[in-house]
């Protein structure tokens, strides 16, 4: 029993062992490849926050001129420089209308008469005088006789979320001084939808998406499907905001660029997981524990497997090896004795009429015994390759039984046997005889070994519902109980007596294979120091054995 639990319980131990390591290694994989997806999130969020920044600073100096002007399209900075150059030989120029819808309006500030002018639209009340204190301590520090264009007038975004949006061109007299400024102030609705918004998705329906992704999400048309924007002001205040929201992937804040007017701006993104999935740690499914508990479990029920099959090799290997033994031994021991008496004939004792007739018979019975073995190697030989033909023929059990127990008698040596017979007419039955002989001896020749010399051994044929039942009774040292199936399995040997016993292991598994070709079926009764009862029980109506 305590083996048995010892068989069970390695492969469930190992079983279990590998579970729990792969439950740890998954633990600890599913939290590396969280981070490692959160990580790499992130550095796509950075990315496309750092473009967002660059991209919306050029097509503000663009728009405004500030660079190369998109060709056809009008340049705030350009009319304002025209409208410099025009003052000087005609102060009385009036400021142009702006050219552009995103220009809320135009001004010209005067230093030496503090005079402030407007296009477009005039600011009036707090927005008025806060542009007038913004231009009137404006100093640019940059030499005698120059224009200079600034991207933002410091002084005019006080961080409460309506900073003035505007740019200048600024000329300096002979001093260095600030003589004139020239600006434009931006419509801040406008510029949202002009300078930020079809960067996240084009406003002309164009196939073509800004160049805002990295080059391994560059297949997806729309940055909003990539990526969530948040556009927010120096107050916080959201300006604008796409759709869908990514809020489980981690965020990246960036500054507007600080030398255009948008200071304190600032854009948010957070990268959609899904668009970023084929490029995660187990292609973004997430968590990888059942992979790795399943091939946890795979590899250690593979480790199983190879365990019991290299055990079982072994076993078979050592079993294989006692067979080689056993039989060595089985037929030394006749053909020592057959010699051995041989020779005696052929000497003096021929003439001993008594003698020579005995030494015959004692010839003869190890003869039988070494047909009865060769012949088990030779059956089991066949039966490993499918070729042990069985005759089909009309049987008489009783007379067949009765043969058989005669050639078993003339085997063996009489005096180590007490064979009780009774053999009932059970009717005829479809078979091989001598298969159904060698039934019979092999589990006589079993009963023997088992069996203190001169103990019973009772065989009985009858029948029972159509059945006819053969048992063969022993009072030897029995069989264990976990061994029952185990004795009819090729090569083993129970464990039971004083281990002096021998024999080839191959009878017994004879006999369950011949039993089952023609249709039968073996049990077996035992207990250890009570004896053995071995019950064939073979179909009287069967159909003839294949």
């Amino acid at each position: 029993m305590r083996s048995s639990w010892l068989r069970l319980g390695l492969p469930f131990g190992l079983v279990v062992t590998g579970a729990a390591a792969s439950a740890i290694v998954a633990w600890r994989e599913a939290d590396r490849a969280q981070a490692t997806a959160r990580l790499l999130m992130k550095d796509y969020a950075s990315f496309i926050a750092d473009k967002f920044v660059q991209l919306s600073a050029s097509r503000y100096r663009v728009t405004i001129g500030f660079s190369d002007s998109v060709p056809g399209e009008p340049s705030a900075l350009r009319a304002l420089e025209e409208y410099a150059r025009k003052r000087e030989s005609t102060p009385a120029a009036e400021l142009p209308l702006p050219a552009q819808t995103v220009i809320d309006y135009l001004f010209a500030f005067d230093t030496e008469a503090r005079s402030l002018a407007f296009s477009g639209r005039t600011p009036a009340g707090p927005e008025r005088d806060r542009l007038l204190e913004a231009l009137s301590a404006f100093d640019p520090r940059c030499g005698a006789n120059q224009r200079i264009a600034v991207g933002r007038i410091p002084g005019s975004d006080p961080g409460a979320g309506d900073a003035l949006l505007c740019s200048a061109l600024v000329e300096t007299d002979s001093r260095g001084l600030v003589r004139r400024i020239h600006g434009v102030c931006l419509d801040r609705a406008r510029s949202v939808r002009r300078f930020f918004a079809p960067l996240i998705q084009p406003s002309d329906g164009g196939a073509c998406p800004p160049d805002l992704l990295p080059a391994s999400l560059a297949g997806i048309r729309s940055a909003a499907a990539a990526a969530s924007f948040v556009l927010r002001d120096g107050a916080g205040h959201s300006l604008l905001a796409s759709e869908p929201g990514y809020t489980d992937s981690p965020s990246v804040r960036r500054a507007l660029s600080p030398e255009y007017p948008f200071a304190g701006w600032t854009i948010e993104v957070a990268v959609n997981p899904a668009a970023v999935a084929p490029l995660l740690p187990y292609g973004g499914r997430g968590s990888p524990w059942p992979t790795l508990v399943l091939v946890g479990l795979l590899v250690t029920a593979s480790g199983v497997l190879a365990l019991a099959a290299v055990r079982r090799e072994n076993q078979l290997s050592a079993l294989q090896h006692d067979f080689v033994a056993n039989v060595s031994h089985e037929l030394k021991a006749p053909l020592a004795r057959v010699r051995l008496f041989n020779e005696l004939l052929l000497g003096p004792a021929a003439e001993d009429a008594a003698k020579s007739a005995s030494y015959r018979r004692i010839i003869d019975r190890e003869c039988r015994r070494l047909t009865i073995l060769i012949d088990n190697v030779l059956d089991f030989s066949r039966l490993k390759r499918n070729a042990r033909p069985y005759r089909s023929e009309e049987l008489d059990l009783s007379a067949t039984f009765a043969e058989a127990l005669q050639s078993f008698r003339a085997a063996s040596d009489q005096g180590i046997l007490d064979l009780r017979c009774s053999l009932d007419p059970v009717g005829t039955f479809r078979g091989d005889a001598q298969a159904l002989q060698q039934i019979l001896v092999n589990l006589l020749d079993n009963a023997a070994k088992y069996s203190p010399r001169g103990s019973p051994i009772d065989v009985a044929l009858t029948s029972d519902g159509g059945w006819a039942r053969l048992r063969v009774t022993d009072r030897g040292v029995g069989i264990p109980a976990h061994e029952h199936e185990r004795i009819f399995e090729p090569f083993y040997r129970s464990k039971a007596g004083d281990g002096a016993t021998t024999g080839s292991g191959l009878g017994l598994a004879l006999v369950s294979r011949t039993v089952t070709a023609h249709g039968g079926q073996i049990d077996v009764q035992s207990e250890p120091g009570k004896g053995s009862t071995f019950v064939v029980s073979l179909p009287l109506a069967a159909p003839a054995a294949s």
